[in-house]
């Protein structure tokens, strides 16, 4: 009843004004929800349409990835390239769980850089998760070099020293 009556008000005071969304230098004004240049009650009933199919109780998915390239992931700003396969520098996805093994076995093909340089890798923090070669040592271990955040989580950043070519065997649980 209350959310009725709130509506029907809103549309009354709305109904007989309506206001240029923009300012002479064309800058937005607070209240043009649908991006049309007015504020009027098209608006308003945009939030309300917003608000009511909305589910606050509906489980937020988050999305993991890992990195690894010759570029640093701390200057990263998102999650790109986004790559599928074995030999290309880049993110991988890892899904919505960090509770997987990943099998990722380079040896046959590395994965080749442009150059003899430093290779980073990048996980989840607090995931657990580790880079580990043929002997199971894991290359993600101490302290990392820096963190980035990047869609909401952050990323431990690791790096190896120059070479030509990145391998590992499993991303997996330390």
């Amino acid at each position: 009843m209350k959310q009725h009556f709130f509506m029907l008000l809103a549309a009354v005071l709305l109904s007989s004004t309506s206001a240029f969304a923009q300012s002479e230098n064309n800058e937005s004004v607070k209240g043009d929800v649908n991006g049309d240049g007015r504020v009027d009650i098209v608006d308003v009933t945009t939030v309300i349409d917003i608000y009511l199919n909305t589910d606050p109780d509906a489980p937020q998915t988050t999305t993991y990835y890992w990195y690894v390239g010759q570029t640093n992931p701390s200057t990263m700003t998102s999650i790109s390239p986004i790559v599928n396969d074995n030999t290309s520098p880049g993110w991988r996805l890892t899904g919505n769980s960090l509770t997987t093994t990943y099998n990722y076995d380079t040896s046959a093909n590395p994965i080749t850089g442009t150059s003899k340089t430093e290779w980073y890798f990048a996980l989840p923090e607090n995931s657990g998760l580790g880079v580990f070669d043929a002997q199971n040592t894991n290359y993600a271990t101490g302290s990392p070099i820096s963190t980035v955040t990047i869609g909401g989580i952050k990323y431990n950043i690791w790096n190896t020293g120059a070479t030509r070519s990145f391998n590992a065997y499993y991303i997996k649980n330390k």
